[in-house]
């Protein structure tokens, strides 16, 4: 059985209609990933004290600086439902919900964070 969890976000959520004039609701969603550490490395020739002030500095810059928190967002899903079928998901979608989304064997199950 193969299975994979995801953490989601909703992006945003509009009014739309289908090709049969059905109201509906387009659902987009964006996965949250954390960002991988970065790697700093200093100048071999850079006495060893030197580098180390200047990693220090360079990574207390990286923390404030806008874009360069731990997580970062990338498209992943857009789904355009009815009423009912955003009932049978048992979604309550609101901009800036996450959800954990689990697929297994071809299902999807969303789970409210």
């Amino acid at each position: 059985m193969i299975s994979s969890k995801l953490r989601i976000k909703v992006q945003s959520v509009k009014s739309v209609k289908d090709m049969e004039g059905r109201e509906c609701f387009q659902i987009d969603f964006v996965e949250v990933r954390q960002r991988p550490p970065v790697m700093m490395m200093t100048n071999p020739d850079v006495p060893e004290e030197i580098g180390q002030m200047v990693v220090q500095v360079t990574k207390s810059f990286q923390s404030v600086m806008p874009g360069m928190g731990k997580d970062y967002e990338q498209m992943k899903l857009t789904l355009i439902l009815t009423g009912e079928e955003l009932e049978s998901f048992r979604l309550k979608p609101y901009p800036n919900m996450l959800y954990e989304l689990s697929i297994t064997d071809g299902a999807l199950n969303f789970a409210e964070v």
